[in-house]
């Protein structure tokens, strides 16, 4: 609002109020500001403007209502249809990597295998104790979100949306070689791209004696001979564990699938379906290298290691036939081709949340009227699948290998998440804890096995580098675009300066001293016209200060809600208001209004809080909950928790 000049406001915090509510917390000094409105340092496009003071009452009849439209019982997915839609990920996976780690492990692929399910073992209970704490979609990206910065869990969203990528791309590539097992003419590269593009229309639409000989002939051959960036040295019973346990890490691919869709599971049913894929993992994948080594040769044409990528169907072909061939062969392309399907309802998935989390843009959230999907996340998708599919020629052991990485950059940045959620969030409650051993050590496993992938061939690391870098980019340039206009605008102030007087008194002028520099303003102005809600228990000015700090760092806003709910028939606690305007007067780029509800906090609330200001859950933020919260972070709707 217009100020007179020389015009001064003045502050004060009672001093008869406490800040901190906890036993031996002195009570505030009295606290007077003086401050001149109209001399500050900022152009008047840049300054927020001043905040402003309301209340509103939520009525019981109201809040009851929401209340018992939230209790309803809305369908949620079972054990076992939940991990189904898990498994089919998951379990996938065996369908080409017993070839692939015998490659690397020869003979003792089976123990490498046996390996990768004793990490898995490991992370059933971290995943169990982040989802159990806070029981939100986004896998790495949700627990990075609420235990560090929006940047850092920009970094997960990257390589799960390069996971997803990589998942379609293997899986169809995979598909069209079983397919390709019985019909030998089939051209892999265009047959993968057919079948992407198929699966983007639909996603459009909305869619004995003998065998124990082989063994141990198996058992008496070398160990394979492992390339070591790029040199090749001979195996060993070392390299053999180490290699090949790195390459089985791809075997677990699609673990973390669970906790992308954890709010859609019934309750309890997230640490079974962990559960329901350790025992999938620990039985499948050693026991079909098991079998394959008892059916097929290590090496010489035929081999394991020569149809690495089709050893089912080689199985079946050695067992029963080309009927069987067959028959393992389109079982397997159908299997596969279920994962491409997977990978595009996933990547939808996680591209909307990131869109309305401001991390991509938001035009991605648009749908087409005719069938209401999200048709540019989809043709998106598939461009760049295509793209990984061209450069590489449809090497399933390379697109293997980027997959890999990313999924173990996730699982790695999931166990760290983990551990932070132990250091910052401890108050939150939860009744799954993984123990500090288990988290450190299951961490270590999975670096370690990256650095054997990085080892084995680190050419691979180009190639996730490329397209890594390129999704962070777009990630970071939604992050720091107010940042670059304001550099377009200086250099515009540079090389074409305005030729009118700036009013620098005019408090809301669009003035930026260059010419068409409104425009630019206009523009950061729009950006950062989407407002933030912090629910506020007490004034205290540490958790006030730390929510503003929170706010202007990780999100790109010029106002800011601090919401305080109080019992009916009490007043605001004293001085609330007038700690809130000393920071609106402290922070000019931000904007800070108070708003005080009548009426209990909880998740009613909430949900009344958004409706009426229209105000989406993912922009409302919290402080952390103590152990005496009556609510579970799962009841509020999807809200951040944002301060320790």
């Amino acid at each position: 609002m217009a100020e007179k000049k020389n015009t001064s406001s003045y502050g004060s915090i009672p001093s008869n109020i406490r800040i901190d509510s906890g036993v031996g917390s002195p009570p505030i000094s009295p606290l007077m500001l003086r401050v001149n409105k109209d001399n500050n340092a900022l152009k008047g496009w840049e300054f927020a403007g001043w905040g402003n003071n309301s209340s509103a009452v939520a009525s019981d009849s109201e809040l009851n209502e929401i209340q018992a439209h939230l209790s309803m019982d809305h369908p949620k997915l079972s054990e076992w249809l939940a991990t189904a839609i898990c498994g089919n990920d998951i379990l996938s996976s065996c369908l080409y990597v017993s070839g692939l780690v015998a490659s690397k492990a020869g003979k003792l692929a089976p123990l490498a295998l046996a390996v990768v399910a004793g990490i898995l073992y490991l992370y059933r209970f971290i995943y169990g104790e982040v989802l159990n704490a806070v029981p939100l979609n986004g896998g790495s990206y949700n627990v990075l979100l609420n235990t560090t910065s929006k940047r850092l869990a920009a970094m997960a969203a990257s390589l799960a949306i390069l996971s997803y990528i990589a998942t379609g791309v293997v899986s169809g590539t995979s598909a069209c070689n079983y397919l390709a097992a019985h019909v030998p003419s089939l051209q892999i590269v265009p047959a993968t791209i057919g079948l992407l593009f198929l699966f983007s229309i639909l996603s459009l639409i909305g869619i004995t004696e003998n065998d124990f000989r082989t063994l141990q002939a198996n058992f008496d051959t070398t160990f394979p001979d492992i390339n070591l960036a790029g040199d090749i040295i001979p195996g060993n019973f070392l390299t053999a564990i180490f290699f090949g346990t790195s390459t089985a890490m791809l075997g677990i691919s699609g673990f973390e699938t669970s906790s992308q869709f954890v709010e859609e599971q019934a309750e309890g049913v997230f640490p079974k379906t962990l559960r329901n894929m350790w025992w999938g993992v620990a039985i499948f994948n050693p026991m079909i290298s098991l079998l394959s080594l008892g059916v097929l040769p290590l090496n010489g044409p035929g081999g394991i290691i020569d149809k690495k990528d089709t050893v089912l169907a080689e199985m079946g072909l050695k067992v029963a036939g080309e009927r069987m061939q067959l028959i393992v062969a389109l079982d397997a392309f159908v299997v596969l081709s279920g994962a491409v399907l997977t990978a595009y309802v996933g990547v939808v998935g996680l591209m909307r949340r990131l869109a309305s989390d401001r991390v991509v843009p938001e035009f991605l959230l648009q749908v087409n009227k005719a069938r209401g999907t999200n048709h540019f996340i989809i043709v998106g998708y598939f461009l760049v699948a295509t793209s990984l599919v061209l450069i590489l020629y449809g090497d399933t052991e390379t697109l293997s290998g980027v997959y890999t990485f990313a999924f173990l950059g996730l699982m790695t940045l999931f166990g760290t998440g983990c551990m932070l959620l132990k250091y910052k969030r401890a108050e939150i409650p939860r009744t799954v804890i993984a123990p500090w051993w288990s988290c450190i050590l299951g961490v270590s496993l999975v670096v370690t096995t990256f650095m054997g992938n990085l080892l084995g061939d680190p050419t691979i690391l180009t190639y996730f580098a490329l397209y890594f870098i390129a999704v962070l980019s777009l990630v970071y340039i939604m992050f720091e675009r107010t940042f670059l206009l304001r550099m377009c605008l200086y250099c515009m102030r540079q090389l074409c300066p305005s030729q009118r007087n700036d009013d620098e008194n005019e408090t809301h002028s669009l003035r930026t001293g260059a010419r068409g520099g409104q425009t630019i303003a206009r523009v950061i102005r729009e950006i950062n016209e989407p407002a933030i809600f912090f629910f506020c228990k007490t004034p205290n000015l540490n958790v006030i200060n730390k929510a503003i700090l929170y706010v202007r760092n990780n999100e790109q806003t010029h106002t800011l809600f601090i919401v305080h709910c109080h019992p009916r028939g009490t007043a605001v606690p004293e001085g609330f208001k007038e700690t809130v305007s000393m920071f609106n007067h402290v922070y000019l780029k931000i904007k800070l209004n108070f708003i005080s509800v009548e009426g209990p906090f909880g998740p009613a609330m909430i949900e009344w809080v958004s409706r009426k200001y229209n105000q989406p859950k993912n922009l409302i933020f919290i402080k952390q909950p103590n152990h005496n919260f009556a609510h579970t972070i799962a009841s509020l709707g999807g809200v951040r928790v944002i301060t320790g």
